[in-house]
């Protein structure tokens, strides 16, 4: 089976011995002249329908791959989002048996099961704003020129609070990070 690259280059080739027959007759016009000329035009035309059946070969083969890769891709998505339903089914999970334990032990940093340890570390304090309207002007920063109006200003907040002073509208909260091994 010949190429595709083979017969462009053959068809290539035909036509450059085309052309020189052709300005052959010309200066030359007997009848073996035109029956080479007949012959290499025939053997063009062959030639043309070999390579368009070679051209369309390879597009069946680039439409499959492609709608294999669209299978693949649609393939890929569903499992992302299964997989994303499984986290959050899991952490669903998780937040309640943490509610169920941390409510039984309130103290408890660490529960021990007979297959598995749930181990918990502190996050860093964070601030959570619970009335944005008793905040106080000073604990807002000037907004940059993407944000349309004034926000909180979440590390001034932090530092005040950190240093034992009252911020209305504020709160520093301590959270747990558990881990199930």
């Amino acid at each position: 089976m010949t190429s595709l690259y083979a017969l462009t280059t053959e068809a290539q080739a035909l036509q450059t011995q085309i052309a020189a027959l052709a300005e052959q007759l010309h200066d030359d016009d007997t009848d073996a002249t035109t029956e080479a000329l007949e012959a290499l035009l025939l053997e063009e035309e062959h030639n043309k329908e070999a390579l368009l059946a070679k051209a369309d070969s390879y597009c069946w083969v680039i439409d499959q791959l492609r709608a294999q890769g669209r299978a693949r891709s649609d393939q890929a998505r569903r499992l992302a989002e299964l997989a994303d339903a499984d986290q959050r089914k899991a952490d669903a999970l998780e937040d309640r048996l943490l509610t169920v334990l941390t409510r039984l032990q309130p103290d408890a940093t660490r529960f021990s099961l007979p297959s598995h340890e749930i181990s918990s570390r502190k996050n860093p304090p964070r601030v959570e704003v619970l009335d944005p309207e008793a905040l106080p002007d000073a604990y807002w920063r000037t907004p940059e020129p993407k944000e349309p109006k004034p926000v909180p200003d979440l590390t001034a907040i932090k530092e005040a609070l950190k240093a034992g002073k009252d911020v209305a509208g504020a709160v520093l909260v301590q959270e747990r990070a558990w881990r199930i091994n």
